[in-house]
């Protein structure tokens, strides 16, 4: 229907000054029944294309016929493997030997290790990435003492009457009475 029922076509029929007006409509109307015609299948071919296919399926069927296993398709076999490495690196961002890496470099630094066979430790290859870029790395901190907010817990939680009664008379000086 797009190539033959188009706006120039119409207007050539509208355009044609030696048609009358029913002829230029008979026109545009076998115009337009063309243009349907052309896409158009009929009910029966369908029909017949579709047994032909059912028929096939349970022939192939019939002889045993193996459905092709996506699988073993190059594609899948690619899309594992960018699975496999992507599954790897993210073990690797969590690991000890990665831990002094910037979040937003780890990509990169990650990228720069060789894991090829006989190739140097992780841990080796790191020192050397280390030096030449100093900025993808957080700073070596040095071994200090944390901060301490607030006094140190000693002793022990009171234990209801059991020495209640002489560490408050000890303290306020209360002598209680006996009797």
């Amino acid at each position: 229907m797009g190539n033959i029922f188009t706006r120039k076509a119409v207007s050539e029929i509208m355009d044609n000054e030696e048609l009358t007006p029913q002829q230029r409509t008979e026109q545009v109307f076998a115009l337009y029944g063309r243009a349907l015609d052309d896409g158009y299948i009929a009910r029966a071919a369908a029909q017949q294309a579709q047994q032909t296919a059912l028929e096939n399926a349970r022939a192939n069927w019939e002889k045993g016929f193996k459905a092709p296993d996506p699988r073993e398709s190059e594609a899948y076999k690619q899309l594992q493997g960018e699975f496999t490495s992507y599954r790897l690196m993210q073990e690797a961002r969590g690991s000890k030997e990665f831990e002094g890496v910037k979040p937003k470099f780890f990509e990169t630094v990650y990228n720069l290790v060789d894991r090829e066979d006989g190739a140097k430790p992780v841990e080796e290859q790191l020192k050397g990435i280390r030096e030449n870029y100093e900025e993808y790395f957080t700073p070596a901190r040095q071994q200090t003492k944390p901060p301490v907010f607030g006094a140190s817990v000693e002793g022990s939680m009171p234990k209801g009457d059991q020495g209640a009664t002489s560490a408050f008379s000890s303290a306020w000086g209360f002598v209680p009475r006996k009797g």
